[in-house]
């Protein structure tokens, strides 16, 4: 459920993306001090989005240094010092790709999936020994979120529940006592989002390959375009899950990091939704689909 968050570019200046990429930078030094270099590949624009928000909520100033990396040995590049959030969420980045990747090899993925399984395998034993809270939320909270699939549940706030859950323990066991309610309601409606793209996305393939998904479930379809009929409920359900997500991020009255922060939850997430939304829209009949422009 990896690649659905991420800065907008296109509406981000320049320098505000460089803000992104050093925090980027920091979780990727705080990686190799932590688990190890291999782990390093796995750090990814999801885990930086949480990076930039907690020490938002927990307004953190940073230090940024200027330095050689791996990816750029020969050129100094801004680097952000690390904290004890980008050591904490670098070994949750390792525990969160590893679960990932198991619950997408038991959905049947190929063989590269099971490949990078096998690469992350060490740095997940050494992540897990760090964070052994975390490691057994996580695998409670996938292994809840397997028996529902299993079981076929047909309620998606009920499934999206679980994975919702996750993110909320993400967030209280990172950020302690400045894991406010307003906090944990982001992040609960975050990871809600999160699991209901990222299956808003697959429904296609998750009909071809015979595995789970909440909206094919639903509506107990056998194709794509029986879903796709159920457009106008589906961009319900899609649109309150992200006007939730800006409602709590907006209660939280954040101060720092807010050029970056805004543009991931009310420029980024939004036209990511927009964009799946459409390729659902287009699988309907020429009728339906003028019927669904109307509802617009």
């Amino acid at each position: 459920m990896f690649g659905y968050l991420n800065i907008r570019r296109e509406t981000l200046a320049d320098e505000k993306q460089g803000l992104w990429q050093t925090f980027m930078c920091g979780l990727c030094v705080s990686t190799k001090k932590l688990v190890g270099n291999l782990p390093r590949m796995f750090v990814n624009n999801d885990v930086n989005t949480f990076n930039v928000l907690f020490h938002a909520i927990a307004n953190e100033d940073v230090t940024i240094d200027r330095a050689h990396c791996v990816a750029h040995p020969f050129r100094k590049r801004p680097i952000l010092r690390t904290t004890e959030i980008t050591d904490k969420l670098a070994i949750a980045n390792v525990i969160l790709t590893y679960w990932n990747l198991y619950d997408d090899v038991v959905d049947g993925a190929g063989a590269k999936k099971k490949l990078a399984l096998k690469a992350v395998a060490k740095g997940y034993r050494k992540a897990a020994k760090q964070w052994k809270e975390l490691d057994e939320q996580i695998a409670d909270s996938y292994r809840s979120l397997r028996i529902a699939e299993k079981a076929n549940d047909d309620s998606i706030d009920r499934v999206a529940h679980h994975f919702a859950l996750l993110s909320t323990h993400f967030c209280t066991l990172t950020l302690g006592d400045k894991a406010d309610i307003f906090a944990q309601n982001l992040c609960y409606n975050l990871g809600k989002w999160v699991y209901l793209i990222d299956a808003l996305d697959d429904i296609a393939d998750d009909i071809k390959k015979g595995n789970y998904n909440p909206f094919v479930s639903c509506y107990h379809a056998n194709t794509a375009a029986e879903v796709a009929t159920h457009y106008d409920e589906i961009k319900y359900v899609m649109y309150t899950a992200l006007n939730r997500t800006a409602q709590c991020y907006n209660d939280l009255n954040l101060t720092k990091y807010r050029c970056v922060t805004d543009n991931l939850v009310y420029d980024s997430i939004r036209h990511t939704t927009e964009t799946i939304l459409a390729k659902l829209k287009n699988i309907l009949p020429k009728t339906d689909t003028a019927n669904a422009d109307k509802t617009e």
